[in-house]
């Protein structure tokens, strides 16, 4: 079985880390960023280890599942930062990186077309023994990587 990502949603993601270190410029927002530079670069294990369903489980209860399930609602990440900037400004360091992790990786999942809906429990529901999410997921926790790693310097 081969897994591919549309690039359509690279391009997104691009969009998203520009985005992103424009609208967190000063030391606080680089901060914020440095975290979710270190979980862009901690999650693929736990995928491999767990599934998406924990990944997700993870970043909702060490983050904001409020703020991660309204991100259910946005179809880009300007439409994000557009509806839940205050949201998202008010998050601490921890729960930013967590939240924000969650929410790039549904944002891309949903734009492959491979969840949908309005609750976060659905998706996790969902999910569970999906061996196509998981692999598909992957590929695009590789991208918030690598991406992570060019966009938010240390």
């Amino acid at each position: 079985m081969v897994v591919t990502v549309k690039s359509d949603v690279i391009k997104m993601l691009v969009d998203c880390f520009e985005q992103l270190t424009t609208a967190f410029q000063d030391e606080e927002g680089k901060d914020k960023l440095a975290s979710l530079r270190t979980r862009a670069r901690d999650m693929p294990s736990e995928l491999v280890s767990k599934s998406l369903a924990y990944v997700i489980t993870l970043c909702a209860a060490r983050g904001d599942k409020d703020v991660i399930e309204k991100s259910l609602y946005v179809n880009s990440c300007s439409d994000l930062l557009t509806k839940l900037s205050s949201d998202i400004r008010n998050l601490k360091k921890e729960e930013f990186g967590y939240s924000l992790y969650a929410i790039l990786l549904l944002l891309s999942l949903k734009n492959l077309g491979l969840i949908s809906g309005g609750r976060l429990s659905d998706i996790i529901k969902g999910s569970l023994d999906n061996p196509i999410i998981d692999s598909t997921s992957y590929i695009v926790m590789d991208w918030i990587k690598r991406l992570a790693e060019a966009y938010i310097k240390k």
